[in-house]
C-alpha cells in the first residue's frame, strides 16, 4: 500500500510539473490556433462525393465545433486582430482562434456563413479568383464541387460582415503554377486585387510556396501568408515567432469529433 501511495504521489508531482511548465511556456510563447476548413455539406451530400471526403466537414459536425467555441468563451478573430497580435501590438486571450476556409466553395455561402452569423463568429475565406470569375452558380444544388460566383460573393459581402474575403491566388491553383518568375507571380496578385477584392492577406495555392512567391508577395505589400501542411509537423498553432509569410494552420477540413478539437485547442503547440 505504501508503494502504491508513493507511485500516486510521484504521478501527481509529474502532472503538477507538466501543468506549471505548460503555463510558463504559454506565457512566454503565446500561440493561437488558425483552423482550416474547405468544403461543408450534409452527411447525405458528402456520401455522394467519396473522392472529396477528406475535404468535407458535415454541417452538423461544423455546428458542433461552433457550439463548443461559443460555450467555452473562444474569441474568433479577424485577420487584422491576428496580425496585430502576431506583431506584438496587442495581447489576446488564450482562447482565441482564427477560422479560415480555402477555395471559395459555394457550400460555404449556403451552409457555413449562416451558421457563423448565427453564433456571431468571424471567419476568413481564401477564394481562388479564377474559379470565382468562371462560376455561374447562384443557388445550391448539392454539388460540393461548385464555387461561389461573383454574384454570390457580392451578396456575401453585403449580408455577412463577419466574413472576410482574402486571396488564394487568382489563377495559380494548379500544379506547378507557382514555379514562375517573380514578375508573373506579382501579376497574379495584382489581378486578384483588381478583379475580386483588394487584400493584403494571402493563402498559398495547395499551401505550397517558394522564394519567388514570397518575394512577389512582399513586393505587392501582402503582409502575411498562410500555409497548409504539407507534413503533420506543420499542422500546429501559430506563434509570434513564425515567419509572417509561413504561418501554419491546423487541419479540420475533414471534420473531427468535438472532444478531439477541444483537446487540440487546449494544447500549447
Amino acid at each position: 500500500m505504501k508503494v502504491e501511495k508513493k507511485i500516486l504521489i510521484i504521478v501527481l508531482v509529474i502532472i503538477l510539473i507538466a501543468l506549471v511548465s505548460g503555463i510558463i511556456y504559454v506565457k512566454r510563447n503565446p500561440t493561437i490556433a488558425v483552423v482550416c476548413y474547405h468544403n461543408i455539406a450534409t452527411a447525405e451530400e458528402k456520401e455522394k462525393f467519396p473522392d472529396e471526403k477528406d475535404w468535407i466537414i458535415t454541417v452538423d459536425n461544423f455546428e458542433e465545433h461552433l457550439k463548443y467555441l461559443k460555450n467555452h468563451g473562444y474569441k474568433t478573430l479577424t485577420t487584422e486582430e491576428f496580425y496585430n497580435w502576431k506583431q506584438g501590438k496587442i495581447d489576446l486571450p488564450y482562447k482565441s482562434i482564427l477560422i479560415t476556409f480555402d477555395d471559395g466553395f459555394l457550400s460555404n455561402a449556403h451552409y457555413a456563413f449562416p451558421l457563423l452569423k448565427k453564433y456571431n463568429m468571424n471567419a476568413t475565406v481564401f477564394v481562388i479568383g479564377e474559379f470565382i470569375d468562371n462560376s455561374k452558380e447562384t443557388g445550391w444544388t448539392g454539388n460540393v464541387k461548385t464555387y461561389m460566383s461573383k454574384e454570390v460573393l457580392e451578396k456575401v459581402k453585403e449580408e455577412y460582415p463577419n466574413i472576410e474575403i482574402c486571396s488564394h491566388s487568382y489563377g495559380l491553383h494548379k500544379d506547378g503554377a507557382i514555379e514562375q518568375s517573380v514578375e508573373i507571380l506579382k501579376d497574379d496578385v495584382k489581378k486578384f486585387n483588381t478583379s475580386i477584392k483588394e487584400t493584403d492577406v494571402y493563402c498559398y495555392p495547395f499551401g505550397k510556396f517558394n522564394d519567388n512567391m514570397i518575394q512577389a508577395l512582399k513586393e505587392e505589400k501582402i503582409k502575411m501568408a498562410f500555409i497548409y501542411g504539407p507534413t503533420k509537423k506543420e499542422y500546429r498553432k501559430a506563434s509570434r515567432e513564425d515567419d509572417n509569410y509561413i504561418i501554419p494552420r491546423l487541419n479540420t477540413s475533414h471534420g473531427m469529433e468535438v472532444w478531439k478539437m477541444a483537446l487540440r485547442l487546449l494544447l500549447p503547440f
